[in-house]
């Protein structure tokens, strides 16, 4: 079965780039998040790993439509994961231009390709181009810790969503982008990475919305709304549980203190009101005060039949 961020990720890359720029923009995204680019016999050369289908497809159609190549594509084996994973290969003819394209590098002032590891401007000069940019880093980098359904009974950790890049500075600038959406983001090191995460059920929920997993954010929600349900149960439960528990410890304690003073000295040293309570308490040893008092064919409250009770234990406690 797909975990959740697989599906969420599905969702997203059916979404198509509409115009050029949104799809540099995008493709700009992809490389720096799932992308590695080297550099052979003075050729340079970017491949991207994905396991979702439609990524590979996004990145097939991108490349057809804006530089009219096809990709070089072989399925994987991937150590972290059950499923294989695409190796896609961008041909070497157009890769130079894709790099400057996408702004992943710029011409320094000898002419020279230098690697901009931040964002650029140009590919999120509009809230378009933001979008499609953000489209393209949520299917390359995004991972949630949430389970949805079935798979949610034995999860039912926080919500945390996060984005795991390999430059500081790149995250960075996808902090403050998030921020042009109003998603509240921190960055993190974590070992030789840079983590951007968010947090909480309605802001990941407005984050899925935004990216375009409207489907993913429903069900989101309702998971929300099973797992705030199931919790109040569960605390109803315990305290139901925790309320038997001290009836029955009480009814055990109060049952041994009757029964010593009857072993020892006898019940009817007791005087009379509390010679009612303790049969009373012989007779019906499993039920509550509430019940008790209703059992109770003397008028008494609940408040007057506990510190009855509590007199006989103190007497008990006496009886060496």
């Amino acid at each position: 079965m797909n975990s959740f961020s697989y599906e969420l990720k599905t969702e997203v890359a059916k979404i198509l780039p509409n115009g050029a720029d949104e799809s540099l923009s995008e493709l700009s995204a992809i490389i720096k998040t799932c992308g590695e680019i080297s550099k052979k016999n003075n050729t340079w050369q970017i491949v991207i790993f994905t396991e979702v289908d439609l990524v590979r497809d996004l990145v097939k159609t991108i490349i057809k439509k804006i530089y009219g190549q096809d990709v070089l594509e072989e399925l994987t084996s991937f150590a972290f994961s059950k499923k294989g994973r695409y190796k896609i290969t961008l041909p070497s003819a157009i890769t130079s231009q894709v790099l400057l394209d996408t702004e992943i590098m710029q011409l320094d002032e000898n002419k020279y390709l230098e690697f901009f590891e931040g964002i650029s401007h140009y590919v999120v000069q509009d809230q378009s181009n933001e979008l499609a940019f953000l489209r393209g880093a949520f299917v390359g980098a995004f991972s949630c810790n949430i389970s949805v359904g079935q798979d949610s009974v034995n999860k039912a950790n926080g919500y945390h969503a996060e984005f795991v890049f390999t430059k500081e500075a790149f995250a960075q600038d996808f902090c403050f982008l998030l921020a042009d959406f109003d998603i509240i983001s921190k960055m993190t090191p974590r070992k030789s990475a840079f983590v951007v995460y968010v947090k909480g059920l309605d802001m990941i929920c407005d984050l899925l919305t935004i990216v375009g997993a409207t489907q993913g954010s429903l069900k989101l929600q309702n998971e929300g709304v099973f797992r705030s349900i199931r919790n109040n149960v569960n605390r109803q439960t315990n305290c139901i549980n925790a309320n038997l528990t001290k009836t029955v410890d009480a009814s055990v304690r109060e049952l041994d203190a009757i029964k010593k003073i009857s072993n020892s000295v006898g019940l009817e040293t007791l005087d009379e009101a509390l010679q009612d309570v303790a049969y009373l308490r012989l007779a019906n040893p499993e039920e509550s005060l509430d019940s008790l008092v209703k059992l109770s064919t003397k008028p008494i409250s609940k408040s007057g039949l506990y510190h009855r009770l509590k007199r006989i234990e103190k007497i008990a406690s006496q009886i060496k």
